[in-house]
């Protein structure tokens, strides 16, 4: 018996959910700012060690780059940041397609 299934190049494998290069960017995120905390001496700035803060921006990284490429190309994104930021005028009038709702349908009639 011959496998006819299909072969779907468009998708990604993927792993708990993420596609590899998204598991690659957490993991790797994750272990170059624990390793840059243990690393690092600490430095003072205004009274506070920011050691933890630069490890935090590093480890967020795998996470932002997992939410910007979850579903969508860099082209959707530029279409959600226009719609949000463009100004946009909606002036209202008459249905463009009156043919939308079926207003003439034949309905049957169920008898108990």
């Amino acid at each position: 018996m011959e496998d006819n299934t299909p072969l779907n190049l468009e998708d990604a494998p993927k792993l708990f959910g993420l596609r590899y290069d998204q598991l690659i960017a957490i993991l790797g995120s994750l272990i170059i700012s624990t390793q840059l905390y243990s690393w690092l001496n600490p430095i003072p700035f205004g009274g506070q060690d920011i050691r933890l803060h630069i490890s935090l921006l590093v480890g967020a990284a795998g996470p932002i780059y997992c939410l910007f490429t979850l579903n969508h190309s860099g082209g959707y994104w530029e279409t959600v940041l226009n719609f949000y930021v463009t100004s946009q005028i909606y002036i209202p009038g008459p249905d463009p397609n009156p043919t939308r709702f079926l207003v003439d349908e034949n309905l049957l009639e169920f008898v108990e």
